[in-house]
C-alpha cells in the first residue's frame, strides 16, 4: 500500500463508521485522529463536540441534542481561536465533509428500510413512481458526491469546493427525510441524526468561514 493510498483509506473510515456505526462513534474517531480528542471551533467560535469531551466545557453551551447512544453538544467557546497554522483545518474540514456523507448514507439506508416495508394497497410504498423518482433523486446527489471525494486527501479539495459538497450533502438529506414523512421528526429517529449533521455543517461551512479559514490548507 503506497503512503497515499494509505492516507486517503483514512478519510473513507470516517465515512464508514458513520454509516456503519453512526454519529457519535464516527465523530469521536475523528477527533480522537485529527485533533488529539478536541474539535476545534468553527470561525463563527463555535464548537460540536460529544458531551464531556476534552474542551466541551471551555464555552457557553447553545443547545443539546441526544442521538442515538450519546449526547451532542453546540456551544460557544470562550477560548481564543488558535492560528491557522495551529489548527489542522484541511484533515478536519475533509473529516468532517467524509463524516457527514456517511450519515447521509446512512440516512438512504434508513429510508430505504423503512419504504420497502410499507406498502399501499398490495404495492410496496417504495414502488409507487412519485417514491421512486424521490429516491433516485437522493442517489444521484450522492453518487456525484461520492465522485468528488474518491481519493481526497487533506488539501486536495479547497475550502469552497468542500463548502459545496457540505451543501449538497444537507440539501440530499433533506431530500431523504421528506420520504421519511411524519418519521423524520422522532427524536430518536433518523431525522435527529441529520438535524445535527446539519448544525455541524453550519458551524464549520456556515458563511462567516470565509473570513477565518479561507485559503487554508
Amino acid at each position: 500500500m503506497t503512503g497515499r493510498t494509505a492516507a486517503t483509506d483514512e478519510w473513507i473510515r470516517y465515512r464508514r463508521t458513520a454509516r456503519h456505526d453512526g454519529l457519535v462513534p464516527a465523530l469521536a474517531l475523528l477527533c480522537e485522529t485529527v485533533c488529539d480528542g478536541a474539535p476545534p471551533r468553527g470561525p463563527g467560535g463555535h464548537v460540536v463536540a460529544l458531551a464531556g469531551v476534552a474542551g466541551a466545557d471551555a464555552g457557553e453551551v447553545v443547545t443539546a441534542m441526544r442521538v442515538e447512544d450519546g449526547n451532542i453538544i453546540a456551544l460557544r467557546s470562550r477560548a481564543e481561536p488558535p492560528s491557522v497554522s495551529e489548527t489542522p483545518w484541511a484533515a478536519w474540514a475533509l473529516g468532517v465533509t467524509c463524516l457527514r456523507f456517511g450519515l447521509s448514507e446512512r440516512l438512504l439506508d434508513s429510508v430505504l428500510a423503512h419504504l420497502g416495508g410499507r406498502t399501499v394497497g398490495d404495492a410496496k410504498l417504495l414502488h409507487q413512481q412519485m417514491v421512486k423518482g424521490g429516491v433516485a433523486e437522493a442517489v444521484i446527489e450522492q453518487l456525484e458526491i461520492a465522485t468528488m471525494l474518491a481519493g481526497a486527501a487533506p488539501g486536495d479539495l479547497d475550502d469552497g469546493v468542500l463548502a459545496g459538497l457540505n451543501a449538497q450533502i444537507t440539501e440530499t438529506d433533506r431530500m431523504l427525510l421528506r420520504l421519511l414523512g411524519a418519521v423524520s421528526f422522532l427524536a430518536d429517529g433518523p431525522g435527529q441524526v441529520a438535524r445535527v449533521s446539519e448544525l455541524i455543517a453550519d458551524v464549520y461551512f456556515g458563511p462567516a468561514r470565509a473570513g477565518e479559514h479561507g485559503g487554508a490548507g
